[in-house]
């Protein structure tokens, strides 16, 4: 099971939820069915993805007070359906972490330690001969080949921390 995004508060009185997707494979939430909340598996009415977020009506959630104890859970789906929604070129976090990454001239920028979010992008923390440095994963600066990220040497200066 891997997580796909966390409940923050009711929306509404009729049980709907808000919650804060994360994962950037946005497509998986058109064909999701059902997902594991905290430890239940729980049957989706609908989602709708608005400013950022998802708007998530569960079945037996009918009203706030039943959608207020869902607040700060955790929605997770299996990794598979996640794979399968995401485009060819798309990475998962998991898939990430570890993988060595070279840039185009085939220069080791260094190995994958962690990838964090502080609002405006994710930020992929690279470790390279014992000191961590910090990459946002913006365009232009990784390129996927071959099942691997490819770094731009001259975007990598622009932006590594």
């Amino acid at each position: 099971m891997i997580e796909i995004a966390k409940i923050v508060k009711p929306q509404g009185i009729k049980g709907e939820v808000k919650a804060l997707p994360s994962t950037n494979v946005l497509s998986v939430f058109n064909v999701l069915t059902e997902a594991l909340v905290g430890n239940k598996t729980m049957q989706i009415q609908h989602i709708s993805i608005r400013q950022g977020f998802l708007y998530i009506k569960f079945d037996g959630v009918n009203s706030r007070n039943d959608a207020e104890l869902l607040r700060n859970q955790v929605i997770k789906i299996d990794k598979k359906l996640l794979e399968e929604a995401k485009d060819e070129d798309d990475f998962l976090v998991d898939d990430l972490i570890g993988m060595v990454i070279f840039d185009e001239k085939g220069s080791l920028v260094g190995q994958i330690i962690e990838i964090v979010n502080y609002g405006a992008s994710d930020i992929v923390i690279v470790e390279k001969e014992g000191r961590n440095y910090e990459i946002p994963f913006v365009e232009g600066v990784f390129s996927s080949k071959e099942g691997n990220l490819v770094a731009n040497s001259k975007r990598l200066e622009e932006v590594m921390i």
